[in-house]
């Protein structure tokens, strides 16, 4: 995976060609430049990654992934390793390829323009076939960059080498899943020429947002949340979100539940006091910030809990059903962060899950725009949309899909937000530390059967570990 570095990492989009080639003679000798640099990274990579490689596969396309499968074919020739060049449309089979040490994808990269040809799939579905290692040039065939959305048929890599600069589409959605891992070559600039899309939060820019903790420090300086949720028979998604508050710092965790689950809860987790949810003890005045969503449920008493948490006007952490709610009472506010994963997303757009999967950067920014504050957009490459950059967090692990982990992450964001932290600061290093503490929670293991409370475990040693 390509590690947070610090200061923050530059994501990019792929630029119209245009942008590039502009048709100066100074550009394309820069190109031949760049191609050249890319090459020998690769060559580089390579060489350590296979360090017996006498055999090479190259499938060329015939824009400019091809081009830079070509320099690297020349480079490759030199050094008297075999190379087979291989085209779409050529009558080499699994077989053939099967014969290569290692094969390069260089059919598509950045100039993907709509689903794969036929000759394009045939040729993606005999490296599949052939078994051998695949390294992608700067994409997998297929995938979209921009978006993350990947074509029918697209070409799953073992590695996924990077020209200049991780890109967007690469980091998020389907593309988590076809790049493999990942490594950037330094060519000298980002190529394509790209325009800045998102920032990859690095530990430098996250342990900013830490203050130190003074000696006298007490649970009131550490801040109050209040957790909204527990409808009938759910009190365990609040019991996660306020251990994984707890986790992250904050003073003091209150939970407004259902009546039924107030003992229930109580009894269960003796660190946070927990009411009635029109229970006059509940101490809406004090708390820093709400998080209204987790086990809420969509009847009625749901839906008055709902109603009484958001009039309140206080910064607030919407999440679950929360969003639900939402989406039948559309509003924007400058001083909440949402939490959707896809689905949820959909409903807030009015959108299909699949058209949200398409293109989860443009989904996100829509999101903010139309509901304000900040929206982190959940799954594979989080994205966290606002002010004017989108934020991704490149971390986490399949094991995490599992019940009780967005819980984590809200209270992990409303913790911080209950701590002082404004909602943008909180849902980049509340989604940051997330991921990590799930990373960290399967490092002696396998990603399955992994545990949300598993993760909220782990997030003081990861905020520990930040500065």
């Amino acid at each position: 995976m390509v590690a947070a570095r610090s200061p923050s990492q530059p994501v990019y989009a792929p630029a119209p060609p245009a942008l590039w080639m502009a048709g100066a003679p100074e550009a394309k000798a820069e190109m031949r430049a760049i191609d050249g640099r890319m090459a020998a990274g690769v060559m580089r990579f390579v060489t350590y990654r296979f360090p017996g490689l006498c055999r090479l596969g190259l499938l060329i396309g015939a824009g400019g992934n091809g081009r830079q499968a070509m320099a690297l074919a020349g480079r490759y020739r030199e050094t008297g390793i075999q190379v087979t060049l291989v085209r779409p449309g050529d009558t080499i089979d699994a077989e053939g390829l099967r014969a290569c040490d290692v094969l390069i994808d260089g059919l598509i990269g950045t100039g993907l323009h709509g689903p794969l040809s036929a000759p394009y799939r045939e040729q993606i579905g005999r490296a599949h076939a052939s078994g051998r290692p695949i390294v992608a040039l700067d994409a997998p065939t297929g995938l979209d960059l921009g978006t993350g959305h990947g074509q029918p048929g697209a070409m799953r890599a073992d590695y996924t080498l990077f020209c200049g600069g991780a890109k967007i589409g690469a980091l998020t959605g389907a593309g988590r899943a076809l790049c493999g891992t990942t490594a950037t070559i330094d060519v000298g600039r980002p190529y394509p020429a790209g325009y800045l899309r998102a920032l990859v939060p690095g530990d430098r820019d996250l342990c900013a947002l830490l203050a130190p903790r003074p000696a006298t420090m007490h649970k009131g300086d550490a801040g109050t949340l209040v957790v909204v949720g527990g409808g009938m028979g759910m009190p365990g998604a609040v019991r996660l979100a306020a251990l994984a508050a707890y986790r992250a710092g904050t003073g003091l965790v209150v939970a407004g539940v259902h009546e039924d689950n107030a003992g229930v809860l109580a009894a269960a987790f003796p660190e946070c006091m927990a009411f009635g949810v029109s229970s006059p003890a509940l101490p809406w005045g004090r708390a820093q910030a709400l998080l209204v969503g987790p086990g809420l449920g969509r009847g009625d008493w749901a839906r008055d809990a709902w109603q009484q948490a958001r009039g309140l006007g206080q910064a607030m952490v919407v999440d679950g059903d929360g969003l639900y709610w939402l989406a039948h009472a559309p509003e924007s506010r400058k001083d909440w962060v949402l939490t959707p994963h896809e689905g949820e997303a959909a409903r807030l757009l009015g959108v299909t899950r699949a058209e949200v999967a398409a293109d989860r950067p443009r989904a996100a920014v829509e999101l903010q725009r139309r509901y304000g504050g900040v929206c982190v957009l959940k799954g594979a490459g989080t994205l966290v949309a606002g002010g004017d950059i989108l934020w991704l967090c490149p971390f986490g692990n399949p094991g995490m899909a599992t019940a009780g982990m967005g819980d984590v992450l809200a209270g992990t964001i409303a913790g911080l937000m209950a701590q002082g932290l404004s909602g943008l600061s909180a849902a980049r290093l509340g989604t940051f530390v997330h991921a990590r503490a799930g990373d960290l929670a399967v490092a002696g293991g396998p990603p399955r059967g992994l545990l949300a409370s598993d993760v909220a475990s782990e997030l003081r040693a990861v905020l520990g570990g930040l500065c």
